[in-house]
């Protein structure tokens, strides 16, 4: 949120990563509701429920995500007793349904005590940590899960869902036992199999990125998430994250990809296409989210640019920097 999936399933530099994936905290992301549909496996839920969208930055205390990619299907989250200062990302700019997300390098003198971090105002706060919800049950999918905290860090995950792990439209729950906090009930509807036209993305200057996808069927209401992530080693990364319709073709603008740019290349550019559903609801002062979805990776082209680990990997007449991981 975008992941997710890197947000979740592995290690980023995405901005809008702060649980390692995914999971959208535009607070104007918020367009999956009235999800109407009666593939309720949850038998204990017998009405339409509303969804709430996904939490805000400046309020989000954690997730959890089920997710369905290309290869493999898994359950995980965790939640904090706090916003992570790093997470609150700064919006430079919004072209339509587009926005570049900026993560900040926040900067104390004296350097914080162990424990404790900097905000965004210079000042040292106390690290947010990791919280007991005691066991975690989410129903609704092929195969129930129930999901007892990994500790040091009080995570939970499930890699041992078939693929994908749900019957498309199903409604999802999840619940929660207490522990550190009172317990708590989130919803999802399964979402149809994303399947993309492509997923080999060229990024050419002053060009738009379009990108196209089979439509859903069915009547839950989805959306679709794309990010765009091209400067990794960045001190303050900027990235892409589009909140699309979910029917079937959308772009890029050229001159958010411009302005993209503009703020640097480094790495290997990554990018990311979900369908999804969200819900959130609030949880100690804060606020955590489930996101439901289903996400293919996209290879990511930048005209004129070469990623690398090694000067083997560059054209003739440049060599690696090494440490930004891009041929000059």
């Amino acid at each position: 949120m975008l992941i997710l999936l890197a947000l979740f399933a592995c290690t980023s530099d995405d901005p809008k990563d702060d649980t390692a994936a995914p999971a959208d905290t535009d607070a104007d992301a918020d367009t999956d509701t009235d999800a109407d549909t009666d593939a309720d496996t949850d038998t204990d839920t017998d009405t339409d429920v509303t969804l709430a969208g996904t939490c805000t930055d400046d309020t989000h205390w954690g997730a959890f995500l089920v997710d369905s990619s290309e290869e493999y299907a898994f359950v995980t989250g965790s939640i904090s007793d706090g916003v992570v200062p790093v997470t609150v990302l700064t919006n430079v700019v919004t072209s339509g349904a587009c926005t570049i997300w900026r993560r900040e390098n926040p900067f104390c003198d004296p350097t914080c005590s162990p424990g404790y971090t900097c905000d965004l105002t210079g000042t040292c706060v106390v690290y947010p940590t990791t919280q007991d919800l005691g066991t975690v049950d989410v129903t609704g999918l092929s195969q129930a899960v129930s999901m007892e905290p990994v500790t040091p860090g009080y995570n939970y995950y499930d890699t041992s869902l078939p693929n994908p792990p749900w019957d498309a439209g199903d409604l999802l729950t999840l619940r929660t036992s207490g522990g550190s906090y009172e317990p708590v009930t989130l919803h999802g509807y399964a979402p149809t199999t994303l399947v993309p036209v492509s997923m080999d993305w060229t990024i050419t200057p002053s060009a738009p990125l379009a990108v196209a996808w089979d439509a859903p069927t069915g009547p839950v209401n989805t959306e679709l998430v794309l990010s765009l992530r091209i400067d990794q080693h960045g001190t303050t990364p900027s990235s892409i994250e589009c909140t699309f319709a979910d029917d079937g073709a959308a772009e890029v603008p050229g001159d958010v990809i411009d302005t993209l740019m503009s703020y640097g290349v480094t790495g290997f550019p990554a990018g990311d296409l979900l369908r999804r559903t969200a819900d959130s609801t609030p949880i100690g002062g804060g606020c955590i989210d489930l996101v439901a979805s289903s996400s293919r990776f996209a290879q990511v082209t930048i005209e004129g640019y070469t990623p690398c680990r090694s000067d083997g990997e560059c054209p003739d007449g440049q060599t690696c920097n090494e440490a930004l991981e891009r041929c000059e």
